[in-house]
């Protein structure tokens, strides 16, 4: 099953455009004259949803972009309520990772706070709705505990326990405010998830993080190869069709990897190139490295002559590989799906048996309100995984 490519088609018109807008040597064009109000609609909408209300506030305020005074004034409004919510999410941040850390649960920052801090030029073009947390495997019923204490709640139950530790990509958890606060064990479900070497990141010394302020606790997020990995991860497996967003932090974490003067605090762009190579080589995610640098430059219009984005432009996915890459690529794809392909990866027999058990035969907790019986479930998770395997 081959896996589909994004089309810029998929996206309202200036959308990809707006999304590069900053992004050095970007051959996509703005529009030079302002949009009609339908289209104007379209655009605000997906540039809410994929997280770049930040570029096109910036792009109508720098007259980049054509727009009439009321659009202007929209824009900038947008990117205001879009803003608040990361410093409301920022002072959360500080604090869930002190209440962690007190607990004995230490953490990395994951995704939006990150890359809006370390790897963008302005932190306001990254904006997030939500917060990313990695822990351990074995802190995660402690991290678990810790925050349903300070009243927070679990969105889904674990089919088994020891199930989260073992196989799952974590857990999601919603305080009184709404917000959702995503703990991590690895980077995503199905097989990609398994190839990552949880320990190497835990071995990563990390990067130093401040939000908020000075929190009482610093935050420490990977370092550079490693959140261009997740980045990868996140924008080549997440949404479909593709969130900007994501392809725009793949960017931004490109042009530092490949900066041949080298980043603030990092070694030189080639040094750093050739360690994420090497990361990725080593747990067998180059079709993931590669996929995501291929879409991000292609959607975006940027350059493909850097040590890694010509690389993976020239990149040839294993059949296997472009398989399981073909899951993430189509709007009806399922965790059915990703599952059965995650247990011809799990490394021995007992896990892919424990894998199966508890999630054909998970506790009653897990699939109150879902299913009346075993053989509704099996059935619908039949239906699921053929659905999933579909191209689309």
């Amino acid at each position: 099953m081959p896996r589909r490519l994004c089309s810029s088609a998929a996206y309202p018109p200036a959308l990809p455009a707006i999304a590069a807008y900053r992004s050095p040597d970007t051959r996509l064009e703005l529009p030079r004259e302002p949009l009609a109000p339908s289209a104007w609609r379209e655009v605000v909408q997906g540039a809410w949803r994929h997280r770049v209300t930040g570029a096109l506030a910036a792009a109508v305020h720098d007259g980049a972009m054509a727009a009439t005074d009321a659009q202007r004034r929209e824009a900038v409004a947008q990117h205001r309520t879009a803003q608040l919510r990361v410093l409301f999410l920022e002072r959360e941040l500080a604090a869930i990772v002190t209440r962690l850390a007190r607990a004995g649960v230490p953490t990395r920052v994951l995704k939006g706070p990150a890359y809006a801090r370390l790897d963008y030029a302005d932190p306001a073009l990254r904006s997030f709705h939500d917060i990313d947390l990695l822990v351990r495997p074995d802190d995660l019923g402690r991290a678990a505990d810790t925050m349903r204490a300070a009243g927070y709640r679990r969105t889904l139950a674990e089919p088994r326990p020891g199930f989260d530790r073992r196989f799952d990509k974590g857990m999601t958890l919603v305080p009184p405010a709404g917000y959702e606060l995503d703990i991590h064990r690895t980077f995503v479900l199905g097989p990609w998830g398994v190839l990552v070497d949880i320990d190497e990141l835990w071995h990563d010394n990390g990067e130093r993080l401040v939000v908020a302020g000075r929190p009482v606790t610093p935050l420490t997020t990977l370092s550079l190869p490693y959140r261009l990995l997740h980045a990868c991860y996140h924008a080549a497996l997440g949404d479909w069709p593709l969130r900007l967003g994501s392809l725009r932090d793949v960017a931004e974490l490109l042009r530092r990897v490949e900066d041949p003067a080298g980043s603030a605090g990092s070694p030189g762009g080639s040094d750093v190139a050739r360690t994420t190579r090497a990361i990725a080589g080593r747990w067998g995610v180059e079709a993931v490295l590669a996929a995501a640098i291929a879409d991000a430059t292609r959607l975006l219009g940027l350059p493909t002559t850097g040590p890694l984005s010509s690389w993976a432009w020239a990149y040839v996915p294993s059949k296997r590989a472009e398989t399981w890459l073909a899951l993430h690529t189509h709007e009806n794809k399922t965790f059915a799906a990703q599952a059965l392909a995650t247990v011809r990866v799990l490394p021995r027999w007992r896990d892919k048996l424990a894998y199966v058990h508890a999630l054909a035969l998970p506790n009653r907790d897990y699939t109150d309100g879902r299913h009346r019986s075993w053989l509704r479930r099996f059935s619908y998770a039949v239906r699921q995984a053929r659905q999933g395997r579909a191209a689309g």
